[in-house]
C-alpha cells in the first residue's frame, strides 16, 4: 500500500478514536508510526491531512449509503440508513462528521470547505432517491436535516428507541405526502 494512503487510513482510525478538536501532528505522528515532519511531507500541511482524511470518511459513508439504496430498492431508505448509522461500528464515522461540522462553525477557514463539499454531495445523493419533481431538492434537504437532527439527538442522548420512533414518524409523514415508500 502507498505510504500516503497508509498514513491517511491510520490517521482516520486515530480521528475515529480520539476526535479532532485537539489535534496536534506530533502526538498523531507518534501514535500512527510516523512523525509530524513526514505527515507534512505527504499531505502538505495539517489542513491537507484533515482534508484527505475527511474526504475518505465522506467517501466511505456515502458509498455505504449508495449501496444501501441499491439493496433497499429505493424503498425504506431512511429506516435502512438509520439502522446503518446507529450501529456501533458506523456511528463513530457519523460522530466524526458531526465533530467537523461543529469545528466548522468555530473555524470556517479551516473546516468550512469540507462541510460545504460534504453537504452538497449528500443532498445530491439523497435527491436521486426521489422521482423528478419541482421540489425534489427541497425534499432531499429536509430529509438530510431531519436525519442530522435525530442523529445528533441520538449521539447526545443514546436514546435509540425515541430517536428511532421519531425517524419512523417522519418517514411515514413523508411517505404519505409523496405517496411513495421512503
Amino acid at each position: 500500500m502507498d505510504r500516503k494512503l497508509e498514513l491517511r487510513d491510520k490517521a482516520l482510525e486515530y480521528f475515529l478514536d480520539n476526535g479532532m478538536a485537539e489535534l496536534s501532528l506530533r502526538p498523531l505522528g507518534e501514535q500512527i508510526g510516523s512523525s509530524a515532519r513526514l505527515l507534512v511531507y505527504h499531505f502538505g500541511s495539517k489542513d491537507g491531512l484533515i482534508e484527505a482524511v475527511m474526504d475518505e470518511v465522506r467517501l466511505r459513508v456515502q458509498t455505504s449509503f449508495v449501496e444501501l439504496m441499491a439493496q433497499a430498492g429505493k424503498s425504506r431508505i431512511l429506516k435502512t440508513f438509520w439502522a446503518w448509522a446507529t450501529a456501533a461500528e458506523n456511528s463513530r464515522y457519523v460522530r466524526l462528521l458531526f465533530e467537523v461540522q461543529v469545528l466548522a462553525l468555530q473555524n470556517p477557514a479551516m473546516y468550512g470547505r469540507y462541510v460545504e463539499r460534504s453537504a452538497s454531495s449528500w443532498i445530491a445523493i439523497i435527491e436521486n432517491v426521489f422521482p423528478p419533481s419541482a421540489n425534489r431538492r427541497a425534499i432531499a434537504t429536509l430529509c438530510a436535516a431531519v436525519v442530522d437532527g435525530l442523529m445528533l439527538e441520538f449521539l447526545s442522548s443514546g436514546d435509540l428507541k425515541q430517536t428511532g420512533a421519531a425517524l419512523n414518524l417522519f418517514a411515514s409523514m413523508l411517505q404519505d405526502k409523496l405517496r411513495a415508500p421512503v
